[in-house]
Order: structure tokens, then sequence, then C-alpha cells
């Protein structure tokens, strides 16, 4: 077993009281220290970790306890990195930003990958399966947060698939999505629209702020600093083009730093400008009814003309034949 830690989430004991589950009887069972929400900054190993949320599902008695606890967020109960999932610009963004920066509070590897007109989040702890609860937990606050930032209730992911060997009827009424158990990881599925849907909340100077936070704290891996700058490049391309220095600074770097950091990593802004583009291109067309001249204008083309060609040269068809296979298709 690794030295990793994880940290509970700031407001547990809050939320577990909210849900009527005694907080000394949840650490009991867990076998930890009487105190150990009061303390700032608290850390556990995977296994303690693992078996906190195992006694909380334990002490209430609830197999749905983890939504129930999700439901309970509070904006005063918050880490930075949940400001900024709140302060992020859309449904997709938010879900960038966890996947970037979740290792900040566990070890848990998020990958986010964008095809076929679907946005997909796939966790996978380094080295066992989290316990239900703590799923729950997770896909919970995701899908919480983003119904009160775009302010849709009833906004659902595509589909869902847990380790889990079953689930109850709580989670249906509360995903309202298809649930695949049994599987080897743990997925969320977004479609394009709902992912593209703009967060109310969002706030680009507190996210501003928040990134540099984040990123010294954050454990490296070796694509991260990749995801960062599509991630970037994605929150900007809106009606514009984005360029080398705008997205330098939305990551506290100039423009000629972030070309460095490109050119470490084998490639160049534009190269991954036209990587993203690509990406929201594919999606706009399986999955949403945008015309290709609203497309253009919100991938940042000068005109329908140009993100045609450069389309054919990014897929070897055009626009409407790859929208034409992808109804197909479905």
């Amino acid at each position: 077993m690794t030295s990793a830690r994880c940290k509970p989430p700031v407001g547990l004991a809050a939320a577990l009281a909210e849900q009527g589950v005694a907080v000394a009887d949840v650490l009991a069972l867990a076998g930890l220290p009487a105190r150990l929400l009061d303390v700032p900054g608290a850390r556990l190993t995977v296994p303690d970790y693992f078996a906190l949320w195992q006694a909380v599902r334990d002490a209430s008695g609830d197999p749905a306890i983890g939504i129930r606890l999700a439901r309970s967020l509070r904006a005063d109960h918050t880490e930075p990195l949940f400001l900024a999932v709140f302060s992020a610009a859309t449904v997709g963004a938010a879900l960038a930003t966890v996947a970037a920066y979740k290792r900040i509070l566990t070890p848990e590897s998020l990958v986010l990958s964008t095809s076929d007109g679907l946005v997909t989040l796939t966790w996978q702890w380094p080295e066992q399966r989290p316990p239900p609860v703590l799923v729950d937990a997770e896909l919970a606050f995701l899908v919480e947060a983003s119904r009160r930032a775009t302010r849709v209730p009833d906004l659902a992911p595509r589909r869902i698939e847990l380790t889990a060997a079953a689930v109850g009827p709580t989670h249906h009424d509360y995903f309202r999505c298809p649930i695949r158990v049994g599987r080897p990881v743990t997925t969320i599925v977004f479609g394009a629209t709902d992912a593209a849907r703009p967060f109310l909340s969002h706030n680009p100077d507190l996210l501003r702020a928040l990134l540099p936070y984040l990123e010294k704290r954050t454990p490296t891996r070796t694509d991260d600093a990749l995801a960062h700058v599509r991630r970037a490049i994605a929150d900007r391309l809106r009606g514009q083009r984005p360029t080398v220095d705008a997205v330098g600074r939305d990551l506290a770097m100039s423009g000629r730093a972030l070309q460095r950091l490109l050119q470490d990593h084998g490639t160049t802004f534009r190269r991954v400008l036209d990587e993203v583009r690509n990406q929201h291109a594919r999606s706009y067309l399986a999955d949403t009814g945008f015309s290709d001249g609203e497309v253009a204008f919100l991938l940042g083309f000068a005109d329908p003309t140009s993100f045609y060609r450069a389309f054919r040269v990014w897929n070897g068809v055009s626009p409407s034949e790859y929208r034409r296979r992808a109804v197909v298709e479905t």
C-alpha cells in the first residue's frame, strides 16, 4: 500500500448531522479518532478513507446515503476545488476542472474524453475499489453541482456505469439515466448539449485566482499540462479564436511560457487548438441541430468556408457527411 493520503470533505460532519447520522458512531465504526472531522486539513490513508465512507453507510443503514450527502452540499462548506467547479463556465468545463485537480484531495485518477457527441469522465483508484457509498457521493456531487449551477433541475447524464453489483430505486430516481452495474470502472457520460450548458455561477475572476492555488497543490501527472491547456482553450471557444496569450493568462503564465511548455510536450498551440476545435465540432455535428455556420461561429472561425475546409482536413469528410453518418449510427 502506498503513502497516498485522502482529505475528508469539508462539511462532511454537518452533512451527516443533517441526515441524522451521528458522527461519533461513524468514526467509532471506522476505528478513527473521535475528533477527526474537527481537524482542518486532516489526511487519511486510502484504507482509512475507505473505512470512513463504509462506516457512513453502516451507521446510516441507508444504501443511498452517498447521494443524500451530496445533495446536502452547502456553499459555505466547500473546498477551493469545489469553488472552482462552481466558477466554471459550463458543465463540461466543471467536469474538466474535477478531472484536472481532484488529486488535490484524493489519489484517484480521473480521465475526461470527448467522442461521438459524448463527454465521458472515468474514475480509477490506484490500488483497490472504493466502497459504493463513496462512488455515489462523488457522482451525485457532479450531478447536483451541474443542476444547481445551470438551474436545470432535471439535467441528467446519458448513462452511468458502476462497479457495484446492484443499485436501488433512489439511484434511478436521482440520476434519471440508465445505470449499468458490474462494470470494471466507474464512468459518467453526458451528452454534448448538456456538457455545453452554461453555469450561471460562472466567475472567471475567482477561477483565475483559484487555478494557481490548485495547480501548485495538485500532484503532477504526465498528461496534466496538456489537459489544462485543452480545457483553457475549450473555455474560450465562444465565437472567437483563442490566442496563445489569452490562454496563457488563463493558466497564469505568459504566452511565450505556454509555447515552451507545449514544445516540451512535442506539440504546438496551433495543433492543440485544432484538436480541441475538432472535438467540439464533432460533438456539435453529432449531438445538436446547429447549422454549419453556427458551429463555425462557436469554434471561432471567420466564416463557414474556413470551418468546412478545416473539418475536411481533420476528418477526411465534410461536416454534412459526418453529421449524416452520426445520425445513421445513432
